[in-house]
């Protein structure tokens, strides 16, 4: 099995993005459109278009619509910064705030403060007295095991956008700095679950297995000299592998957390592990919490 990424298209033109503006506008019965809204209606992100036109204000006049009302200059000062943070902060009862959350219910837009105050984020929450934002105490994996958790959660890959309304735990940025992009975040992880496939492949030739069948897989239970040749628990790739095989459903009654949020997906040993059956692709299947429960219950 290869897992691969959906199609990634690079070639939207200038137009597309802008008929995409003008769309939300009209579909909001306005005249002119804050960036933020644009983000939480529009196909792409606000920070998108930014990048292509080199500031929000440029994709407006591009688009036809006003820029009046908007704040595109540094006609504010320090204490209006720290005052408007802080007011974000204390509505997400938080101690900090993240760029997109900031640029999500704040005044101006995060990148606006970014460049008045020397390129960083934190200088900003430095200045508002804030605690700052570190993401060296997350790992690759943790950031992994996130995007796998929004996979399953949604049952089709991810996007910026999903990311930017509060599917996941870490901020967009979070993942942009640590890997360059939403879509090198993504290629990572498909190349990391990919990977996993292969060393795989690699520990069952140790073990000197070359197939591991139903036959060769079951202890007798009357044989307490047998030892497992792999562990109980499926790794995170091993994991993701078989959900996604299974569509990210549940094999025994088809529940989905992309349908029911409630839902929560474990992978089972078809073969029990009490009984000899080991942790790999051919033994393993995605059950509900439910279903799961139901089997045990049964054994």
């Amino acid at each position: 099995m290869k897992f691969e990424l959906n199609e990634y298209h690079r070639n939207i033109t200038d137009e597309e993005l802008l008929s995409d503006v003008r769309l939300v506008a009209e579909k909001l019965g306005k005249d002119t459109l804050y960036n933020n809204e644009y983000t939480d209606n529009g196909r792409f992100h606000s920070s998108t278009l930014i990048h292509r036109f080199g500031s929000w204000e440029q994709v407006l006049l591009l688009a036809g619509l006003e820029t009046k009302g908007h704040n595109f200059s540094y006609n504010f000062n320090d204490d209006d910064v720290i005052n408007d943070v802080n007011k974000v902060a204390k509505t997400l009862c938080k101690d900090t705030v993240t760029m997109d959350e900031y640029s999500k219910y704040g005044k101006y837009h995060s990148t606006t403060l970014i460049r008045k105050y020397g390129g960083k984020w934190n200088n900003v929450l430095k200045l508002c007295g804030m605690r700052l934002n570190n993401d060296r105490d997350i790992t690759n994996e943790d950031l992994f095991e996130e995007i796998e958790r929004m996979w399953v959660l949604l049952g089709r890959q991810p996007t910026s956008t999903d990311v930017n309304k509060g599917v996941s735990k870490y901020a967009l940025n979070t993942f942009v700095r640590r890997f360059g992009g939403w879509r090198k975040a993504l290629e990572a992880f498909v190349e990391y679950i990919n990977n996993e496939e292969q060393d795989e492949a690699d520990t069952l030739e140790e073990v000197d297995q070359s197939d591991i069948s139903e036959t060769n897989i079951v202890a007798s239970e009357t044989d307490l000299s047998y030892k497992h040749q792999t562990q109980r628990e499926p790794n995170l790739r091993l994991r993701f592998l078989v959900m996604q095989r299974d569509n990210f459903k549940c094999c025994a009654c088809g529940a989905s957390p992309a349908k029911d949020p409630s839902v929560e997906l474990h992978i089972d040993h078809i073969i029990p592990w009490s009984k000899g059956g080991e942790t790999v692709m051919d033994n393993l299947q995605t059950l509900c919490s439910k279903c799961n429960l139901g089997k045990s219950d049964l054994l």
